[in-house]
Formats: structure tokens, sequence, C-alpha cells
């Protein structure tokens, strides 16, 4: 009786064991999703069969499902060759039928994306039909640049806008068709600004930029200038037709003019400007936009006024939470924003890197301003924060308005509440910021009346 109730236990766990393995669902890691580059295209549709082309960034199986109902795809046309352009053959078509197709790229869907229709019977041949899309939210529309704002010879910075919220992102490398590189802002914007770093002087670079669902505007390039020079400012960059061949180099010019002289604010610099728009964790977004305006003259390293008094600073909020809990910060309200560029009176624009220093009440004098003699600890009890700490996320507190305190971090600032729950920054406020990088501005910008820029 024992050697029996062995023998079924073991039969149980096997069997258990196949079941499982049998229903165990594929990793969703065996194999990288591909994304479809060009296409697909309905190569050619006659009444009983037709040839779908499409090319993808990375090798993979040419696969289809299909039939006559968007929401039942009970056919497969399929080559196990992995490769990135593709064709496949689908048979035994009915005339005059609209079919409903989807390409496997290895993500999880089981929804039709495009449709065709087979000719009636005996009709002439189809050939190059662009299929209609389904279930496929719509791209963005790029409704300004892109632009390379600044170009200097180990860096760059690409700005665009678009008509709906994608995400802040270029593609972007040395070689056409090739761009293995990426940089990104946080956020999905409608106002793009994206940093490239560590590229080669006096080198051609090709890019991309994110329109949304998957797709890319058309590929255009740009020329890094020659080690030392001077930086170049709001260039058009030149678009790259497909299939062309590759630009090894811009000539150069007959006569090149002479560079125009620039104005340099150090890094460190201290910027006094004050909020023109009001901020509130309760109704900001991210991506909103909002601006200051500088009160005080910023003097390059020479003396000179390099930004006048009036310049605009441009700001982009990058998170907000409303009431919501932090593990350190329980309930607190928070803002997060940077600054991306400057627009002088001229209105000529330039990069801006910058840290906030301190939000305060410009009725009130110092108070709320940030010093050195400034403790993290101090403000860091006040926020509910462990002592000692004084740092969420690596960012350093400073005073600030009542009720709030200041995060510091490259490139902007956290705002969070000590007081209540939200985050409110009523417009004309005062603001402090630090330049995190040295700010070059032509003499002729810094100088220049809006009458003497329009007329130019």
């Amino acid at each position: 009786m024992r050697r029996v109730r062995t023998a079924t236990m073991v039969c149980v766990l096997v069997w258990g064991a196949l079941a499982t393995a049998q229903s165990a669902p594929l990793s969703a890691s065996a194999a990288p999703v591909a994304r479809v580059t060009q296409g697909p295209t309905v190569e050619y549709a006659d009444d009983q069969f037709a040839v779908v082309t499409w090319t993808t960034d990375i090798a993979s199986e040419s696969r289809i499902y299909y039939g006559v109902s968007d929401k039942n795809l009970t056919q497969v046309a399929e080559n196990r060759s992995s490769r990135t352009f593709h064709r496949v053959d689908l048979q035994n078509l009915q005339p005059s039928t609209t079919y409903y197709f989807r390409i496997d790229t290895g993500a999880p869907s089981t929804l039709a994306s495009n449709s065709f229709q087979t000719v009636a019977s005996g009709a002439a041949a189809e050939r190059n039909l662009q299929p209609a899309r389904l279930n496929q939210p719509v791209a963005a529309t790029i409704t300004k640049g892109p632009s390379i704002q600044y170009a200097d010879d180990s860096s760059a910075v690409i700005t665009w806008s678009t008509s709906t919220p994608v995400p802040s992102k270029v593609y972007y490398g040395t070689n056409p068709g090739s761009l293995n590189e990426t940089a990104e802002s946080p956020g999905a914007n409608t106002y793009h600004r994206v940093h490239l770093s560590g590229l080669k002087s006096a080198a051609t670079y090709y890019f991309q930029v994110d329109t949304g669902q998957d797709t890319r505007n058309q590929e255009a390039r740009f020329q890094t200038v020659a080690a030392g020079a001077q930086p170049v400012f709001d260039q058009a960059p030149q678009e790259v037709a497909s299939g062309s061949p590759q630009l090894q180099s811009r000539p150069a010019a007959s006569a090149a003019k002479p560079a125009a002289a620039q104005l340099s604010v150090p890094a460190g610099t201290e910027i006094d400007a004050t909020l023109q728009d009001a901020l509130s964790s309760k109704t900001a977004k991210t991506g909103d936009t909002f601006t200051a305006v500088v009160a005080q003259p910023v003097h390059a390293a020479n003396g000179e006024v390099a930004v006048p008094a009036g310049t605009v600073i441009n700001g982009e909020v990058t998170e907000s939470e409303q009431g919501k809990t932090l593990p350190m910060v329980r309930g607190k309200g928070r803002l997060a924003f940077r600054f991306r560029d400057i627009t002088l009176p001229s209105h000529q624009s330039f990069p801006l890197e910058a840290t906030l220093l301190s939000v305060h009440d410009k009725k009130a004098g110092s108070e709320g301003e940030v010093t050195s003699s400034t403790r993290g600890t101090t403000v860091a009890k006040d926020v509910g924060i462990g002592a000692g700490l004084g740092t969420v996320a690596g960012l350093i507190f400073g005073s600030a308005l009542k009720g709030l305190a200041i995060g510091a971090i490259a490139g902007g600032g956290y705002v969070l509440a000590t007081q209540g729950k939200d985050v409110e920054i009523p417009a004309q406020s005062g603001m402090k910021l630090r330049l995190d990088q040295s700010l070059s501005i032509p003499v002729n910008a810094a100088h220049a009346t809006p009458a003497a820029a329009n007329s130019q």
C-alpha cells in the first residue's frame, strides 16, 4: 500500500511539472522588440494574393497575423529568416474583401494595425498601396524647428516644438542611418530642448528627434565648430535626403567671416530675477512653462554688461506633486523645474544651465535668501526629514518663502512645502540663480536694442 501511494504521488508531481511547463508563458525578454522604420507597404494585391513589405531597426523574423475581422486575426504568414527587410506573401484571399493585419514585432499586442482590400475578381492587380492605419495613435507634428540653438567644439543644444506632448529625445551619430547615441530631457513636452555632450570638434553629426508613437522626423545634420573656435547660435540643420551618400565634411567656405566677439559670464555667477507667472503644485503639470525677468544687469568677466536687465529667463516644470506621499517628506507638495534658456531684449536666445538658489518675497529684504551659513539640517527638520540628513534625492536645502524649502540641483531646482500641503509661489516673487556653466553672449546681441534686432 505504501508503494502505491508513493507511485501515485510521483505521477501527480510529474504531471504537475509538465502542466506548468506547458502553460508557462515565454519570457518577454526572450526576443527584443523590433521597431518598424519603414512601411508596411502592400507591394502587390490581386483578387487572391498579396505581398506585404516593411523594414525594422533590428533583425527579426518576418511574421504577419491577418484575417477578415480586425478583432480576430486567425491566419499567419511568415518567413523565419532573421532580417531587417521583410517580405511576406498572403495567399488564398477572397476578392473584393477587406483584410486586417498586424506585424509581429515582439511587442505584446493582438490588435490589427493596418488594413487593405483585394481587387474584384479578374480585375487588374494593384501595386505599392499604403494600407490604412488602425488602432494607432497619431504621432505629434513638429510645429517649429528643429534648430541647433547652440554648438561648440564638444556639445550642442537642439530645440523644437511639437503639436502634442511627446518625449524630448534625440537620436544621433556620426554616420547617416546609424544613429546609435541618444540624449533626452525628462517628461513629455511640447517645447523640447536637449543637450548633446561629448561630441567631436569639426565633425558632422546626423540626428532625428522623437515625434512620439515610435516615430521620428526626417534625418538632418549639423557640424560642430573647430577646437577652440567660437560657438555658433541658432543654426538651421540640413535635411538628409533618403538614400543620399554620406557627407564626410562640410565644404569649406571660400571666405570665412571673422568670429563675432563674445562676452563670457563665468560659471558661479548669480542672477537675480523676478518670477512672472505664479506656480502651484495644485495646477502645474509636467511640461508647463514659466518665465522670470532678470532684475539686475549681469556682467561678463571683463566688466561689460552681458545680460541686460529685462532679459527673460524661460523655464519648464519637470515634476509636480499635489499632496502625494514621499518616503521622507510625507504628504508635502513639491515642484521641480529647470531653466531652458534666456531671451535678451534684442530677441536673441541662448541656452542656460543654472541652479535655483532661492525663491523669496521681494518685500521681505534678505529673508528667504540662501547664504553660505544656511544649514540643510535646519530646514530638513522643518520639512520632516530625519535629523542630520538635509537631503532628499541628493538635494541640498536652503531657505525660501515662508512654508517652502528649496532643493538646489544642477539645471534647476526643487521646491517643497513645509507648511500646509501644496507649493504656492506667487507671481513677482524674487528668484536667485547660479550659473552651472559659463555663458557666452555675442557683443552685438548684448548691446543691440529690440529695434536694431528687428532691422537685421
